[in-house]
């Protein structure tokens, strides 16, 4: 059943502890003919109705298009007419959906790779999208797409893992929809993999990359953003002076994460030869300490490794993804909420091939849930997340407010008896980017959060939906 976004909701607030389970549904099948090769997937509010909706790629180097799905905000979605335009794309190796024009709502830009484009749909506001926008012809051999704010001026930039060209770059965002010149982040031979975190701590995004530095060895570097550094109002790079790791015979993710929960940021990587997901625990020019998290007795060809609160106890999981067909398709290693994971539980397998996975709450039912796309099959699919309170001893039924939603700056809080609560906020990506613990009699600040939707978690147990303005 849909949840309307928040005005009073009624929850059980349990006065002793609970053993949270986390189990998953039978696959649903949202697409079952994407076209062939569909390679990445990206999920967001594409409709302006606040449910959050999906939108695919194909990299079949033929024709590829760009697709789209509507939620009805229960989880059942309806196929779309495709948004590309028929012939404009060939190889789609990124998708990033955000609003990048300020108008309408969500937009969807998408990388060309054997086009060497940079694609941009613009929202038209009445369910669809307007003709593709070429910004960007010289980013040779496209692939993965980032949306982030990388020169601090309130506006998504588009960052660019330029895979045939050798180097990864950005496109600064106007506001308007429209872009700047692009600039180089790194030249480096092949790169995969871009991500962007605040790694240093100084108040801007620094930039992690993952790419092949020979013919057998992939390796993954940070380069600090020097903007705030500069003094100038001005981008550019120094790379960490000890590499994050190498050897990585096909290294298929890099990215940052916070795996171990203790509010320093972590790096994991996903490698489909060796088999290898690990994560690192890295000081700013300091060594790596690794540990492996999963091996080619698991999964023998990995593909996606992400991270996320599946089961809403404020601590990450991760989950992998088969890039193969001999093993589960789709994996998860519960966080022991002491900076360590538990073994391997199954959430599905099948042969579909899993490249890119999106994970988020698709039934509003306040846990997150995984749509994936198979590459061998042709589909998109999705999971429920099926998140059980068992054990319960006692409990005392209660009326929540949280209020006003949507937010300007402050929440306030009505039917909390507690004096201290644990408060996690998540993005809609799946993100946590706030933790604290709080007095309810008192506003919490929301002022500094972007503009969005997020879930807010009281205590591990109370999830809602509130819009950020």
């Amino acid at each position: 059943m849909k949840k309307t976004v928040l005005s009073i909701l009624s929850f059980y607030c349990l006065l002793t502890s609970i053993n949270a389970q986390t189990t998953w549904a039978s696959i649903q099948n949202i697409d079952p003919n994407t076209g062939n090769d569909p390679y990445v997937i990206a999920s967001g509010d594409l409709d302006g109705d606040t449910d959050i909706d999906i939108a695919i790629g194909t990299y079949n180097f033929s024709a590829d298009v760009v697709k789209w799905y509507q939620n009805d905000g229960n989880g059942t979605f309806t196929i779309m007419p495709t948004i590309s335009d028929a012939g404009t794309l060939s190889g789609i190796g990124g998708i990033v959906i955000a609003d990048f024009d300020g108008i309408n709502g969500n937009d969807i830009i998408v990388s060309s790779s054997s086009n060497n484009t940079i694609m941009f749909y613009t929202n038209n506001g009445s369910n669809g999208f307007n003709t593709g926008i070429t910004i960007s012809t010289t980013a040779v051999g496209a692939g993965q797409l980032t949306a982030v704010d990388i020169n601090n001026d309130g506006n998504l930039d588009i960052s660019i893992a330029e895979y045939g060209g050798g180097v990864t770059s950005w496109l600064p965002g106007n506001g308007d929809g429209t872009f700047g010149a692009k600039q180089t982040i790194a030249t480096v031979n092949l790169p995969g993999n871009l991500s962007f975190e605040d790694f240093d701590g100084d108040g801007d995004q620094d930039a992690l990359i993952g790419y092949v530095d020979d013919t057998t060895s992939g390796t993954i570097e940070i380069y600090y953003n020097q903007y705030v550094e500069s003094g100038t109002m001005t981008v550019s790079w120094i790379k960490d002076a000890v590499t994050v790791n190498s050897g990585n015979p096909y290294l298929f993710v890099a990215a940052f994460a916070d795996v171990n929960d203790d509010g320093v940021l972590d790096i994991v990587k996903s490698d489909n030869v060796s088999g290898d997901i690990a994560w690192y625990s890295k000081t700013k020019n300091g060594v790596s300490v690794e540990t492996i998290i999963s091996d080619e007795t698991i999964i023998d060809r990995p593909a996606v490794v992400a991270v996320a609160d599946l089961d809403n106890d404020t601590y990450n999981d991760v989950i992998v993804t088969d890039g193969g067909s001999g093993n589960d398709s789709i994996i998860w290693f519960h966080s022991t909420d002491a900076g360590t994971l538990n073994s391997e539980a199954l959430i599905y397998d099948n042969n579909y091939q899993h490249y890119s996975i999106t994970i988020n709450d698709f039934d509003n039912d306040g846990d997150k849930d995984i749509a994936t796309i198979g590459y061998f099959s042709n589909t998109v699919d999705w999971y429920e997340n099926l998140l059980e309170s068992l054990d319960i001893t006692s409990f005392e039924s209660s009326n929540i407010k949280i209020f006003p939603n949507p937010t300007h700056s402050v929440l306030n809080f009505e039917g909390l008896a507690e004096n201290t609560v644990e408060i996690s906020i998540t993005d809609m990506l799946g993100k946590n980017i706030y933790k604290t613990s709080h007095n309810p009699i008192n506003p919490l600040d929301v002022s500094a959060l972007a503009k969005g939707i997020y879930t807010i978690s009281i205590n591990g147990k109370l999830t809602s939906k509130f819009i950020k303005k």
